[in-house]
């Protein structure tokens, strides 16, 4: 397995300096930003790409059109990225003909899966992974959380599953479900990549850090009050990280490529909330969990 951290400065900064270690620097799918990064140290890509809106294709979310598969393929190549990713989420403005207050499972699974099995069909099952989503804080269609619903996603197409694990247990949350008993209902034998933060509630020193950083006033309000993922993990937050190596070391789940610690980033708001003691305290102990089985890790 290998331990990738998403790049920002002060990663970098802890990286050259020798108090952090990772294998790999998780970046955006930003041409400059990418080709800054392979100057420091290995790199691959996490691609801003929706699955569920029935196009027949992915959805790239920063440029709001299909996917433009010449600037991926290139990135891929460039990288050795191993997989093409997909968010899997729904929304009620994706499917107008469907009633939000009462959404058609049967149909939303369908369209879904029209965008995957095209992805598949272009990269083939091994090159693709579907992550599952959170939800939106209730404005995404729920039939896309549920974990029968990821489940046959995964099993009708062939792909691999990219487990976010705070994202299962904020949709666990939302679905009043217990957070393992969510996970456990995945298809955890094919995961390929997982993505670890912690979970906390954005408020008090995190908005303040924000106003400090010159953050606009409505992101800080969209932000402010909600349980959020992205940030440090706190004490509940590594023992269930535990508990999810653990099921990995023990070849309960699947074993992935990759676990990425999803903490830090570039841009305002990324930046803003990047400590650069929570890097230097948190990095090694990850690094240490993912590699506690040494033996092929």
């Amino acid at each position: 397995m290998q331990f990738a951290l998403n790049y920002s400065h002060p990663a970098v900064e802890l990286f050259r300096a020798g108090r952090i270690a990772f294998d790999l620097l998780k970046c955006p799918a930003w041409p400059d930003l990418v080709a800054e990064a392979r100057q420091i140290h290995p790199t691959y890509v996490h691609f801003p790409l929706r699955a569920g809106m029935g196009i027949g294709d992915a959805f790239d979310t920063d440029t709001g059109a299909p996917a433009d598969w010449r600037a991926i393929e290139s990135l891929l190549q460039q990288t050795g990225t191993p997989f093409v990713n997909l968010h899997l989420t729904q929304t009620a403005a994706d499917h107008p003909d469907i009633p939000p207050g009462d959404p058609d499972p049967d149909r939303l699974l369908e369209r879904m899966l029209r965008d995957v099995r095209a992805v598949v069909a272009r990269f083939g099952a091994e090159r693709v992974v579907v992550e599952n989503l959170h939800g939106g804080r209730g404005t995404h269609l729920r039939p896309a959380i549920l974990p029968q619903t990821i489940r046959r996603v995964v099993e009708e197409t062939g792909c691999g599953l990219l487990l976010d694990v705070s994202h299962a247990r904020l949709a666990a949350r939302l679905l009043k479900m217990d957070a393992r008993q969510y996970i456990a209902a995945l298809p955890t034998g094919r995961i390929r990549e997982v993505h670890l933060t912690g979970l906390q509630r954005f408020e008090g020193h995190w908005v303040e850090r924000l106003r400090r950083a010159g953050v606009d006033a409505e992101t800080i309000a969209h932000w402010a009050g909600h349980l959020t993922d992205h940030v440090p993990l706190t004490g509940a937050d590594w023992d269930f990280t535990a508990w999810v190596m653990e099921q990995i070391h023990s070849g309960a789940w699947g074993r992935p490529q990759i676990v990425a610690f999803e903490y830090g980033g570039v841009g305002p708001l990324w930046s803003a909330i990047t400590d650069r003691d929570a890097l230097a305290a948190q990095v090694p102990r990850l690094y240490a969990l993912v590699k506690q089985n040494v033996r092929g890790a």
